[in-house]
């Protein structure tokens, strides 16, 4: 089942979700921790509402956005999926910190089980999508340990809705490229399908392409989206990472940082 990332675009990442349970717990622990930031319109600028969550895990995949199938997929569509797993979650300290060029912002640990690192307020924080972001993290001695790490952020764009072919040909899709070759489009064409359930859209063509601003569908899985019963539509998602190691010798931690601009762009509180 393909999981949701950030909504309201449903992807299956080429690692971080490409299952439903992407971390397992095992006797032999690493520490992890997973930061996901979406930009969001307000107004006319851009907000992101990181989410920050750390884990012990046996085992884990991570996100690389610059490893690409440049090939799509016929895959089930549910908007309500949420992805789950059985990781043991822990603390890296009471708070972190979140720095942009113009802006430092913490970040409070949630007293709920799910311990999860977020701002005070859903309204979120004010950003520039291209800029560079920065953490702290300060640590714990029981949970993940102190780290500084960075990334850049995903970058707005623009996309053209494409057009079905003709017969036995593909579908091409146009966007504006990347600045780098570090950033991948995640591209959804949902519809739907009479072998799916329900009368709304229930299926969808995933497709990851490196983004260089061109990809390709291929034919032989446009007859199913031409013959949706609904009008069929897309979703776009432009996604950067970058995984940092934490300096020790004993045993290395991990932060997936993950960053997405999505067209349609969700708007913020």
């Amino acid at each position: 089942m393909l999981r949701r990332l950030s909504a309201p675009l449903v992807i299956a990442l080429a690692a971080i979700v490409v299952a439903c349970n992407p971390y397992s717990s095992q006797e032999s622990a690493t520490p992890i921790g997973v930061v996901l930031m979406n930009a969001r319109t307000k107004g006319t600028g851009y907000t992101t509402y990181p989410k920050v969550n750390f884990y012990t895990v046996g085992s884990a995949t991570f996100t690389f956005s610059s490893v690409n199938s440049d090939t799509c997929v016929v895959a089930p569509y549910d908007p309500t999926a949420v992805p789950t797993n059985n990781a043991k979650r822990i603390g890296a300290g009471a708070f972190m910190l979140m720095s942009f060029a113009a802006d430092t912002d913490t970040l409070r640990m949630a007293t709920t089980t799910d311990r999860t690192y977020a701002p005070a307020t859903t309204a979120g924080v004010a950003f520039n999508p291209g800029d560079s972001v920065a953490f702290r993290i300060a640590g714990d001695v029981a949970g993940f340990p102190a780290l500084r790490a960075s990334a850049m952020t995903a970058e707005p764009f623009t996309i053209t809705t494409p057009t079905i072919p003709p017969a036995n040909q593909p579908m091409a899709i146009n966007w504006t490229p990347a600045n780098d070759n570090n950033a991948a489009m995640y591209i959804s064409l949902l519809y739907n399908s009479s072998a799916g359930a329900g009368t709304g859209l229930n299926t969808q063509i995933f497709c990851d392409f490196h983004d260089d601003g061109q990809g390709t569908v291929q034919a032989n899985l446009i007859p199913a989206l031409s013959a949706s019963s609904v009008p069929w539509t897309m979703l776009a998602q432009r996604v950067r990472s970058n995984l940092i190691v934490t300096p020790v010798t004993a045993a290395n931690g991990y932060v997936n940082i993950i960053s997405t601009f999505e067209v349609p762009t969700p708007v913020s509180p």
